[in-house]
């Protein structure tokens, strides 16, 4: 498990999932099962851009952030500058 998935993982399960991860998997649809609604949308990409010092653009949590392993893949993009 990489280190950005490690810690958008734990930052999903404490500061989303207050604590609850007995149903999430780095796979799981977050928005379809309703674990990632608008409000955290917004605090997981101040998150992401904080932690990871980048920018995240306007449309990509719509379209990327699907699963913890998807946005762990969009972040690790990000850095190493090779985007989708």
């Amino acid at each position: 498990m990489s280190n950005t998935l490690i810690k958008i993982r734990a930052f999903v399960i404490d500061n989303i999932l207050k604590g609850d991860d007995s149903d999430i998997s780095d796979d799981l649809n977050l928005g379809e099962s309703g674990i990632l609604s608008s409000l955290a949308t917004m605090r997981l990409v101040s998150f992401i851009e904080d932690e990871f010092n980048i920018i995240v653009g306007v449309s990509d949590p719509r379209t990327r952030f699907t699963t913890i392993r998807e946005i762990a893949l969009y972040v690790n993009e990000k850095l190493s500058g090779v985007e989708k």
